[in-house]
């Protein structure tokens, strides 16, 4: 009998359709191409990270290789965290985007580089006020809690509910400790009817009961928090509205004043520019806009919000889990797998959609055309 590893995710794609879940978690399954969402996530989670790291500490990525790498984006070969970290984002994203994939052209590529520096820059400046108010005490922590029968206090057998924050801090007012999870979205942030689905949903129910499990077992205890401690409070929501702005063509008086002064949007550009050029506005130019646009109306490109659960609640989360672990072991032991033909184009387009309808047999030791199997997860802080 195969593991049984719940998360957030996988629960909603079973909910979804039982059929995506087994293709992503029971045969390993993902498509065969690079995902503009997942991708700018990441880097989003990525450059936090690089931000939030201690200058003049030893870099973690040369302590883990026990050598310095001399090419490191995070150190440039020092061996120490900058003083600025802002120096390591900049190198990070020129890594990162230094090959202009296929599907992308080198405008394109650029401006989403463009987009994330800019976008974080706006991000500090905008909190910057609240950096004093809160301590980070760990980052990237993985937890895995057993499925426990919640009338019986007995685990179910190789089940077990994988989470991983982004960060716990704790309000240095209060005293109190929180989860701190990072989210992009292309939807509305001001609007009420996105909490309101954040705040429904089963995600921020598993980071809250998973860090008070393992709080209670006094696996956070390397970072001072005991299991005699206040419980875990809640959970923060630190959203990105992505910029849902785009290069534009470039007016004359625009590239009049540009001209004149090399500046565009109040920021001064790098470079010269031939006042008949260009039309559209290159990545560096359309950055200037965005920073200009965020420093305009913060509130369209971030929100900051506490989600709380009650007891009850987490109780519910805690029975729920249960059940779906049974339920899929079920489906799995009887092959009841049902394709949810209802969830197909339901907000976002199934990945697994053009697979389903071309009636190709998949089994677990079989990689159908256009799929390939899921990266192995990167080295992390696993608590269990």
């Amino acid at each position: 009998m195969r593991e049984l590893r719940l998360s957030a995710s996988a629960d909603a794609d079973y909910q979804a359709c039982q059929r995506r879940y087994q293709l992503a978690y029971l045969y390993d399954l993902t498509a065969d191409k690079d995902k503009d969402s997942l991708r700018l996530g990441g880097n989003w989670h990525r450059v936090h990270e690089l931000c939030e790291m201690k200058a003049g500490i030893v870099c973690p990525d040369c302590q883990r290789h026990e050598a310095i790498d001399h090419n490191c984006y995070i150190c440039n070969g020092t061996g120490y965290i900058p003083a600025d970290p802002m120096e390591a984002v900049a190198r990070y994203l020129n890594w990162a985007y230094s090959v202009v994939p296929d599907n992308k052209t080198r405008d394109d590529w650029e401006t989403e580089r463009v987009t994330l520096l800019y976008s974080l820059s706006g991000h500090r400046w905008l909190y910057a006020a609240d950096a004093e108010r809160w301590e980070v005490i760990g980052s990237e922590i993985k937890v895995v809690v057993p499925v426990i029968n919640p009338d019986t206090g007995r685990k179910m057998p190789k089940c077990v509910f994988v989470l991983k924050m982004d960060r716990l801090v704790r309000d240095r007012a209060t005293g109190l400790v929180y989860v701190w999870e990072r989210k992009s979205t292309s939807h509305p942030i001001t609007s009420a009817e996105y909490w309101q689905g954040l705040a429904q949903g089963d995600q921020i129910s598993g980071y809250i009961y998973g860090a008070r499990y393992a709080q209670s077992k006094g696996w956070l205890a390397e970072f001072g928090i005991k299991p005699e401690d206040p419980a875990i409070a809640g959970a923060y929501c630190d959203v990105w509205h992505k910029p849902d702005i785009q290069p534009k063509r470039v007016s004359k008086a625009d590239l009049k004043t540009l001209a004149e002064t090399e500046e565009y949007c109040g920021t001064r550009i790098s470079h010269a520019v031939d006042r008949t050029l260009p039309e559209i506005e290159t990545p560096e130019m359309y950055g200037a806009r965005l920073l200009a646009d965020i420093a305009e109306r913060p509130e369209h490109y971030f929100a900051q919000r506490e989600v709380a659960r009650t007891d009850k609640e987490l109780e519910q989360f805690h029975r729920r889990l249960f059940n779906i672990g049974k339920q899929i072991r079920y489906v799995e032991k009887n092959n009841l797998w049902v394709c949810n033909l209802q969830s197909c184009e339901n907000k976002f387009r199934c990945e697994f959609l053009d697979l389903c309808r071309s009636g190709v047999e998949v089994n677990p030791e079989t990689v159908p055309v256009g799929y390939r199997r899921r990266h192995p997860q990167a080295e992390e802080v696993v608590l269990e």
